[in-house]
C-alpha cells in the first residue's frame, strides 16, 4: 500500500484563525493532479477494479507451479498498483480537509473496495504455502521468479503464521473493522476536538490547535507555554475515556492478531515482517535506560538557563538559548536545505529541486488539515509531503526530515521494481534523520554567531530528546501496554495515565517535577495505532549518526548509503543497513549514539557559559 511516513513534532502555528483552504496559494499546495486530473477521473478507475481482480480470481486452485506463481503476481501488480492510487488521492484529499465529507467519504470507498478485494483474494497466499517447503524452496530459485525472489523468501517465512483459506478470508474480511480504533482516534482529534483560544505573549486572543501546540510550547513566555500545556491537555482530559477506549481497542486487536497468527507477542508478530529480533527492541530500551545520566545533565542546564525553581513539562520544548529567536522564511528554508544536502550528490540534489517546483509539498495550515506533517504516495505518483509551516526552525528540519523519506521514494521507485519499491519503516527513518543531521552540520559550520551555534546545539539536543528518548519511552510504554492486556488487566484511562506517567518520571527524573496533565500524553499520540513503529524513530536516528559520518568521509561511503536508499525493500532492512556499513543488532551502535549526544551536552553546556 501507499508510503506515509509521519514526523513526530506537531508543525508549527501562528497567531489569528486558521484560514480556510481556499485561501491557500495553489503553488503552496500539492499537485495531485498527476494521479487523477480530476475526482471523475478517479471515479472511473475506481470502476476498473473489479475487471482487474477477476483474472486473478480464475486462478484459484491452480496456483501450483512456478509459472503459474508469475502469472499471478503480474496480474496482481496490476492491480495493486492501480489500488495505491486510488488510495493515497483519496487520503491525500480526505488529509486537505478532514471535515469535507466528499474527500472523507471517497477514503472510506477505496478503503471500503481494499478490504472487500482482500477479502476475495485471501484465499491466496494459503494456497500457496499449502505446498511443502521442498516446493516452495524449488520455485523460489527457478528462474521465471528469480525477479521476485525476495518476497518469495518473505512469503515462505509467514508459512508458520498463515492460517487456512476460511480463516484467511475472516481476518481480511475485518480490516475496515479492526481500522475503526485509529479511524475514530483520527475524526476525533483532527476534526470534531475543539481547542479553547488563549493570550499570546501580546494579549492578543490565539486559536489552540493540534498545528499550534508546539509553537506554543517554543514560546519564551512561561505563561504563554503553561497556558497552552494546560488547555490543551484538558481539552484531551475531556475525552479521556473516549481515548481510552480507541487504543485498548488497538491493543487488543493486535494482540489478537499476534495469538491467531501463533506468534508470542504482538511485539514479535510485529517484528516479523522485517526480520527483526526482538532483542534489537528491547537492547534500545536498555540502552536509553543506561544513559539517562546524559539526558538528566541535559535537563540540569535547561533548568539553569530558564532560571526556574521548578522544571515542568511546559519547560523542555522552549530554546534556551538567551534571547535568541529566528523565524524563516519558506525561500530561506529552501537554500538552507539545498545548500546541507550538496554533500550528497548532483544526482540527488537535482532531483531535490524538483520538490519545490513539482509541488510535492502541501505547505501550510487551513482549517480541518490534517495536524503534524509526513510522506506519503506510491509507485505511480509524487513523494508527497504534508506540511504546516509557520517559519519555526523545527519547521525547517522537519521539512528536511520529510524530503528524506520523499528521496527515498523516488530513488527506489526509480530503481526497483513495483514490488520491491516499498521500503520498510525500519529502512525509512534513516535518511530522514540523516538529512536533519547534514543540515545541522552546514548550519553549524556556516554560522559566526555564538547565539545561533548554541540554539542549533540546543536543537540538536532536543532533536536527540525528542527521537531517541521520547521515542524510546513510547516504544516502552507500548510494549507495557500489551503485556498489560495480554495479561488481563483492563486499559482504562487511569491505568494508561498511571503507567504512562510513571515510565515519564523514570526518564525525566529528579530533574523535573511533572504537572500530572502529562500523564494524559498517550492519548494524542497517534504513533500508538501504528502498531510498534515508534522505536524505529530511535533505531534510525542512531544509524544516521554514523551514516552522516560516513557520507561526509568519502564518496565510495556516500554511494553505499545512497545504494541503501536505491534498494527499496529487495532485502531485509538489517542487511540492507549492515551492507551500507552499519550494523544495528550490535548494541555498541546504539551506545555510540548515545555516548554522542553526551558529547553534545557538554558542549552545549560550555557553549552557553561563554555567551
Amino acid at each position: 500500500m501507499n508510503r506515509l511516513w509521519q514526523a513526530d513534532a506537531d508543525a508549527a502555528g501562528s497567531a489569528g484563525s486558521v484560514p480556510e483552504r481556499s485561501k491557500i496559494d495553489a503553488k503552496d499546495q500539492w499537485d495531485v493532479s498527476v494521479m487523477f486530473a480530476d475526482d471523475d477521473a478517479w471515479n472511473k478507475e475506481f470502476d476498473r477494479l473489479d475487471s482487474l481482480v477477476e483474472p486473478i480470481l480464475s486462478q484459484r486452485g491452480q496456483l501450483n507451479s512456478a509459472e503459474a506463481l508469475a502469472t499471478f503476481f503480474a496480474a496482481d501488480t496490476e492491480l495493486e498498483r492501480l489500488i495505491e492510487r486510488l488510495y493515497v488521492y483519496a487520503h491525500l484529499r480526505a488529509d486537505e480537509d478532514t471535515a469535507n465529507n466528499d474527500h472523507v467519504g471517497r477514503f472510506a470507498r477505496i478503503r471500503a473496495k481494499n478490504t472487500e478485494i482482500r477479502g476475495k483474494l485471501a484465499w491466496v497466499t494459503p494456497e500457496i504455502l499449502s505446498h511443502s517447503e521442498a516446493e516452495l524452496a524449488a520455485w523460489t530459485d527457478a528462474d521465471v521468479l528469480k525477479d521476485i525472489r525476495h518476497a518469495m523468501v518473505k512469503l515462505l517465512r509467514r508459512k508458520p503464521h498463515t492460517l487456512s483459506d476460511k480463516e484467511e478470508t475472516l481476518l481480511s474480511r475485518a480490516g475496515e473493522v479492526m481500522a475503526t480504533p485509529s479511524t475514530a482516534f483520527s475524526f476525533l482529534v483532527d476534526a470534531d476536538m475543539k481547542f479553547p483560544s488563549i493570550k499570546d505573549s501580546e494579549g492578543r486572543d490565539c486559536e489552540l490547535s493540534q498545528g499550534r501546540y508546539i509553537p506554543f510550547m517554543l514560546d519564551y513566555d512561561r505563561r504563554v507555554r503553561e497556558d497552552a500545556f494546560k488547555n490543551f491537555y484538558d481539552t484531551y482530559i475531556s475525552f479521556k475515556n473516549t481515548l481510552a477506549c480507541t487504543l485498548s481497542s488497538q491493543v487488543k486487536m493486535q494482540n489478537f492478531n499476534a495469538e491467531s497468527r501463533n506468534f508470542g507477542s504482538a511485539l514479535e508478530a510485529s517484528l516479523h515482517e522485517d526480520n527483526v529480533p526482538v532483542a534489537v527492541y528491547e537492547s534500545l530500551i536498555d540502552a536509553a535506560h543506561n544513559a539517562f545520566g546524559h539526558f538528566h545533565e541535559y535537563l540540569a542546564i535547561r533548568k539553569r538557563s530558564l532560571g526556574v525553581d521548578k522544571l515542568d513539562m511546559h519547560d523542555v520544548y522552549v530554546p534556551i538559548v538567551p534571547e535568541y529567536e529566528i523565524k524563516v522564511p519558506i525561500e530561506q528554508a529552501r537554500t538552507w536545505i539545498m545548500d546541507a544536502l550538496k554533500p550528497l550528490g548532483d544526482e540527488y540534489c537535482k532531483v531535490l529541486a524538483t520538490a519545490f517546483s513539482d509541488r510535492w509539498i502541501d505547505l501550510y495550515e487551513n482549517r480541518g488539515k490534517r495536524s503534524g506533517a509526513y510522506s506519503s504516495g506510491c509507485y505511480d505518483s509524487l513523494p508527497y509531503i504534508l506540511m504546516n509551516y509557520q517559519g519555526t526552525l523545527d519547521n525547517v528540519f522537519t521539512l528536511a526530515h520529510e524530503l528524506g523519506h520523499s528521496m527515498h521514494s523516488y530513488l527506489a521507485n526509480h530503481t526497483q521494481s513495483h514490488r520491491y519499491a516499498d521500503y520498510p519503516i525500519f529502512t525509512a527513518e534513516i535518511p530522514s534523520t540523516l538529512n536533519e543531521a547534514l543540515l545541522l552540520k552546514h548550519l553549524l559550520a556556516t554560522t559566526d554567531d555564538p547565539k545561533f551555534r548554541a540554539y542549533l546545539l540546543n536543537h540538536f539536543c532536543d532533536s536527540f530528546k525528542g527521537t531517541v528518548y521520547r521515542q524510546t519511552m513510547f516504544a516502552e510504554f507500548e510494549k507495557v501496554i500489551h503485556e498489560l492486556d495480554h495479561s488481563g488487566t483492563p486499559l482504562t484511562a487511569d491505568t494508561l495515565s498511571n503507567t504512562y506517567y510513571e515510565l515519564n518520571a523514570m526518564n525525566f527524573g529528579d530533574a523535573i517535577e511533572a504537572d500530572k496533565r502529562i500523564g494524559n500524553e498517550w492519548s494524542r499520540i497517534p504513533h500508538f495505532y501504528y502498531n510498534f513503529y515508534v522505536y524505529k524513530y530511535a533505531t534510525s536516528f542512531c544509524a544516521s549518526q554514523i551514516f552522516v559520518e560516513r557520507v561526509l568521509e568519502s564518496e565510495e561511503k556516500r554511494d553505499l548509503y545512497l545504494n541503501l536508499l536505491r534498494s527499496g525493500g529487495s532485502n531485509d532492512p538489517l542487511v540492507l543497513i549492515q551492507a551500507a556499513g552499519v550494523d544495528l543488532t550490535d548494541r555498541q551502535t546504539l551506545e555510540s549514539a548515545f555516548a554522542g549526544f553526551g558529547k553534545s551536552v557538554k558542549e552545549f553546556g560550555e557553549v552557553l557559559q561563554a555567551l
